[in-house]
């Protein structure tokens, strides 16, 4: 900005001059306004202290002619014919070619023999011009080429500058070398350093389908001259689908991910992915995902998982044991007993046993219809090994009542659906590991003409369209 007021400046302006003044200027202030020049020692970049000036615009680009017109060989950079340098002050930041917008200061000889135009700013919109060989002390740097200085900045001891290239390809680049240098502060890495037939620019260039655009990246350091540039990155792309890409892409942080194929050693997913313990067939710690690639997985927590450990699939909180479901099951005589379900148990934990369906009784007699029939039966748990009896799981006494309507049918049937599941939890019975039955058997069976009156007929158990499971929790 301007370091000048006029009558309707804001009192922040007014400030900002006033100890603009009092920091830069003396009594001999004659600041002027067309170059920007508020007080300046020294003539050129050529006296043994170089030139100081004191502007009042921000911005001050610098170039180089033959002439001290600059009409001559006008050049952004040092050329070894050139022997004026200009200096244009202004408020833009855009870089002008114009040799009539700079001020012409001529040096001894011209920029050859190593010979470079240095500069530090000290802040305050002040800068000091020195023409040498080498950097005079580290605060020193050489002006960036078609690069406005911006004023305001401290120059200091590093001056360190941060540079970027472009390339565009159509293949992919090599990840070595890893780092490359340069001489300069306006030169890049020579083409196909890194395998691709690039060629490096200072500004990132137009690209079609098919093709990439590479950057890297660098530092330059004014005091031995040298960019110390890292290794390439992909930087654009237009393609149809990502088959473009063959990259280490680190970690990827994504939203919904819908791949065909997705090839890994290992695939988890969690903060702490699970551990498999194959001894009891569950989760020891972590939680989430995981996939191996002998087949093995996890997933969930420590309380409530699926796993295969290689020895079975396994559900904690909810293991399918298995399930048997029949439509008809004649059950045998008094005391004889018929096989409903066979299960196994791979582990001691609480057990769930239910059954389901609908159990009639039936008889059948030449003469006489029955009043009523009464029938006692049970589901029982037995080892399946030794059939030793475990618990009675159900247990049902009940009298049917049914009356005949039709004369000359002797033909009685009565039934009820049932339904039952029982827990063997912790308090009661762990089943251990091994092989077990739950069995359905008649106890009671008899059928009355009236009340008190046995037939002595024959009565048939049925049992339809029975379902058995079993399941562990934990």
């Amino acid at each position: 900005m301007t370091y000048f007021v006029q009558p309707n400046s804001s009192s922040q302006d007014l400030a900002g001059a006033i100890n603009y003044i009092l920091a830069n200027l003396n009594t001999n202030f004659n600041p002027n306004f067309g170059t920007g020049i508020v007080n300046s020692t020294n003539t050129t970049a050529t006296a043994t202290n170089g030139q100081t000036t004191a502007y009042l615009y921000r911005y001050l680009d610098i170039a180089y002619a033959d002439n001290g017109s600059g009409s001559a060989n006008f050049s952004s950079t040092p050329l070894s014919t050139n022997s004026f340098y200009g200096l244009r002050n202004t408020n833009t930041n855009v870089y002008s070619t114009n040799p009539a917008d700079y001020v012409w200061y001529q040096i001894n000889g011209t920029f050859s023999g190593g010979n470079l135009l240095w500069y530090q700013t000290f802040g305050g919109l002040q800068i000091n011009l020195l023409v040498a060989t080498s950097q005079p002390t580290p605060a020193y740097q050489n002006p960036i080429t078609a690069t406005p200085i911006d004023l305001t900045q401290v120059s200091t001891a590093t001056n360190l500058q941060g540079r970027s290239a472009y390339a565009l390809t159509s293949t992919s680049l090599a990840g070595t070398p890893t780092t490359f240098t340069t001489t300069g502060n306006a030169t890049f890495p020579p083409d196909n350093t890194w395998g691709g037939s690039e060629h490096w620019v200072a500004t990132p260039p137009s690209y079609l389908a098919g093709q990439n655009v590479y950057q890297i990246d660098g530092i330059f350091n004014p005091a031995n001259s040298l960019t110390l540039w890292g290794a390439p990155y992909l930087a654009t792309l237009k393609v149809g689908n990502l088959s473009a890409i063959n990259a280490n892409l680190g970690t990827i942080t994504a939203g919904t991910l819908n791949a065909v194929t997705v090839n890994s050693s290992t695939i988890n997913a969690g903060t702490t992915p699970p551990v498999i313990d194959s001894v009891n067939h569950t989760i020891s710690s972590g939680a989430g995902g995981l996939i191996n690639p002998n087949g093995t997985f996890a997933f969930g927590t420590t309380s409530s998982n699926i796993i295969d450990d290689g020895t079975g699939v396994y559900l904690n909180g909810l293991v399918l044991g298995g399930t048997n479901a029949t439509s008809l099951l004649n059950l045998p005589t008094v005391g004889a007993y018929y096989n409903l379900f066979n299960f196994t148990v791979t582990k001691v934990a609480s057990t769930v046993l239910g059954a389901s369906g609908s159990i009639y009784f039936n008889t059948n007699n030449g003469t006489t219809s029955a009043y009523a029939i009464s029938a006692t039966w049970g589901l029982y748990l037995y080892n399946g090994s030794t059939y030793t009896l475990l618990q009675e799981f159900y247990h049902v006494g009940a009298t049917y009542q049914y009356y005949l309507t039709s004369p000359g049918l002797f033909y009685s049937q009565l039934g009820s659906p049932f339904s039952y599941q029982n827990i063997f939890n912790q308090n009661t019975t762990q089943l251990a590991v091994g092989n077990y039955s739950l069995v359905a058997s008649t106890i009671n069976l008899s059928n009355y003409s009236s009340i008190g009156t046995n037939l002595g007929q024959s009565i048939s158990a049925t049992i339809v369209n029975a379902n058995s499971y079993q399941y562990q929790i934990g």
